[in-house]
This record gives structure tokens, sequence and C-alpha cells, in this order.
């Protein structure tokens, strides 16, 4: 088997056919799972399969066949479908070096699922019954540390999430305070902006009074003020005194002629 990296192995492509001790049915079978063989490693993953259900009519309930078709599965990210068939290969399968590697590929599926606990388990099975298997004692050993860094992550993310929380209601009371802030400025702008608009207002004329006065002595030209009229009178009345007075100084002065009788 072949690493990629420090990633997880492929899976364990061991591909199996039939020993030559089989009836006819068996035999024909046996040339169609060879083929699929030969498929396969050539990457022809459908043509492969095609192959391999074609063995299965004639040997439907055969492990090795199964296994196959589950690896084809695999190989096509169908996993779910895989693990399935990798689950009937260890029912119908009393090998143990057949089981190995099915429990080794369904580690493998189960890792590529996400689902890192059970692939885990996968690998412990499979190294009871091949305490052997480099690979599966490289991938335990792989989805152990990794299984173990998301759970750090996990634990962690409660304080990030925290601290992101904390940091966000600061950032929203900052800016509540400064939308407060903005609110009060304007609101004193306008009120000042009326206070000086007011003051404008009582400074200048009203025109429309101006208007009904200029109306108003149009209409009465002849209408005096109270304190002119009050000046005429007394200035009348002061003229009338000094003729009274004249009258009387002129009556004194005057001579009385004798009369001839």
């Amino acid at each position: 088997m072949k690493r990629i990296g420090m990633a997880i192995t492929v899976i364990g492509c061991m591909l199996f056919g039939f020993g030559t001790t089989v009836a006819l049915a068996q035999g024909k079978a046996r040339g169609k799972v060879l083929k699929g063989n030969e498929l396969f490693e050539q990457g022809k993953f459908d043509e492969a399969n095609n192959y391999y259900q074609d063995a299965k009519l004639d040997r439907p309930t055969d492990p090795i066949i199964d296994y196959n078709i589950a690896n084809t599965l695999y190989e096509k990210k169908k996993y779910e479908q895989a693990l399935k068939l990798y689950d009937e290969v260890l029912k119908n399968s009393d090998d143990p070096w057949l089981q190995a590697k099915a429990y080794y590929n369904m580690g493998n599926t189960l890792y590529r699922l996400n689902k890192l606990p059970e692939s885990i388990l996968a690998y412990k099975e499979a190294l009871k019954l091949n305490p052997d298997d480099e690979d599966a004692k490289y991938n335990l050993e792989y989805v152990r540390a990794k299984l173990k860094q998301e759970s750090k992550k996990q634990q962690q993310q409660p304080q990030n999430q925290q601290q992101q929380q904390q940091q966000q209601n600061q950032q929203d009371e900052n800016q509540q305070q400064q939308d407060q802030q903005q609110n009060q400025e304007q609101q004193d702008q306008d009120e000042q902006q009326n206070q000086q608009e007011q003051q404008e207002l009582q400074q200048q004329p009203n025109p429309q009074n101006e208007d009904e006065q200029q109306q108003q002595q149009q209409a009465n030209p002849e209408e005096i003020s109270k304190e002119e009229a009050e000046r005429i009178l007394n200035a009348l009345q002061n003229q009338e005194k000094d003729l009274q007075k004249a009258r009387k100084m002129k009556v004194k002065g005057r001579r009385r002629s004798a009369k001839d009788w």
C-alpha cells in the first residue's frame, strides 16, 4: 500500500480472484472478476464494477466479489454504499485475512465520512486480525492525533466565541454612544439655528403690518393722531385768548367825544 504524504493512506485495493479448484459456474465468475481487477488497476472503475456485478449474478453472496465492488464504490466516493458492502463482507466471510482487509478499508471509509471515533475502532479490529499491518498502525495513530486536535479546537471554540461576543458587544456599545453623541450634537445645532432664525425675524419689520398701515393711511388720509389733535386744539385755544386780550385793550383806549346838543 502507498501513503499520500502525511495524509491517510489510500484504500487497500487488494483485489481477489478465485482459486483454480472451482466449479464451472465459479470459473465463469472468476474470469469476470479477473477482468474487473484488470480494469480497476487501469482506473476504469465503472467498467470494473460492471464485470463485478456480472460475476455477482453467478455468486450473489460471495464476499470477495462484494469486497471488490465496495472498492470501486470507494474510488467513486460513494462512501455510504461502500461501507454497507464492507459490512456484508464481514458477515459472509470467515477468512481472517479478508476480514482484516475489510476492517482496514472500513476505517478509511469512515475517515472520509469524518467519523473519526468509528474509524479508530475499525483500524483496531484490523490490527487484531493482522497485527503486522503497518498501514493500519499508521492510520490509527494519524486519526487519533487528528481527533485529539479537533477535540482541542472544540474546547477552545466556546472561549473564542465568548471573546468574539464580548468584542462585538463592546463595539455595539461604542457605536451606540457615538450615535447618541451625534444625535445630541444635531439637536443642539437645530435648536441654535431655530433661535437664530427667531431673532432675525424679531429684528426685521413685518411687511404685512407695514402694508396694513399704508392701507389705513390711504383709506383715512384726513385722520390725525391724538397727539396732533391735542396740539392743534391747544394752539387754537391760545390764539383765541390772544384775540380776546386784544379786543379788551382796544375798548379801554377809546375816547368819547362831546355831543353837541
